[in-house]
């Protein structure tokens, strides 16, 4: 290759949209219209990450956030509402909390893409079988675990758009029970806080990693129709209590031995 011709500014390339992407496209064009903040809170989780270390089950600790939030909501019931546009505007209250969790994964072909799994009414029920279905999600075929996402991703753009605006804007119920009512994405196992992300539900938590002196950065994005920061923050500091206390009872429970020390 001679000099000139590797002066040369070299040509980029296109390619088609991946099909994988265009979940996450929708979700953007949601949350634009939503007028989300978000409130940070410095937990001190230290004791909890001893215990769950050495706990005999594995527990992720997504799955002791939704638990413990999904509790925080049972007592804060505005977390469980939605905004609804039409046919008149109004806060539609669902029954119970549903946690809607990104999932990275690599699909069949290959591609690297987030999947979304939903737990219903976290708060009601125990870690063992809240952590089985995040195996699941994780693990379990894709068309499987994500049956509907994959049917929504390969409808028309059109036919696409107007499901998430139907969703979004229509009906609280089916909201709350496709979308969920918050959502949970973290990165905290990379070592990174994702203090900033797309808010398609009412509030969504991200936490990052446990500092070395037992500290957490969590995050709590909220819809802003629904919720103001005093509401907000009385969310986080609820969830840290549920988390350093009942949190920390439950994992000392799936271990004997634990349980009968601490005694």
């Amino acid at each position: 290759m001679t000099s000139n011709e590797s002066n040369r500014p070299r040509k980029g390339s296109r390619r088609t949209f991946p099909r994988h992407r265009v979940t996450v496209l929708d979700i953007i064009r949601v949350s634009q219209s939503v007028p989300s903040f978000p409130l940070v809170r410095t937990m001190q989780l230290g004791e909890l990450s001893q215990v769950r270390k050495a706990c005999s089950t594995r527990i992720a600790w997504s799955t002791l956030f939704a638990r413990a939030y999904g509790i925080v909501c049972e007592e804060i019931p505005e977390l469980r509402e939605l905004y609804v546009g039409y046919p008149y505007k109004h806060l539609y209250r669902h029954p119970n909390s549903v946690a809607s969790l990104s999932v990275h994964r690599k699909d069949d072909a290959g591609n690297e893409r987030l999947i979304f799994g939903r737990w219903n009414n976290p708060g009601s029920r125990d870690l063992a079988d809240l952590q089985q279905q995040l195996d699941s999600f994780s693990n379990a075929p894709i068309a499987d675990v994500y049956r509907e996402g994959l049917m929504l991703e390969n409808c028309p753009a059109l036919l696409r758009r107007f499901a998430w605006w139907w969703l979004t804007n229509w009906s609280g119920r089916n909201r709350a029970k496709h979308i969920g009512t918050f959502s949970i994405s973290s990165l905290a196992g990379q070592g990174a806080l994702n203090a900033y992300h797309p808010l398609a539900t009412t509030s969504s938590l991200a936490f990052g990693p446990i500092g070395t002196d037992g500290n957490c950065e969590v995050v709590l994005i909220c819809d802003h129709r629904t919720l103001d920061g005093v509401l907000g923050a009385k969310s986080l500091k609820m969830l840290e209590s549920i988390l350093s206390v009942q949190m920390l009872d439950e994992l000392l429970s799936l271990t004997p031995l634990m349980a009968s020390d601490a005694a």
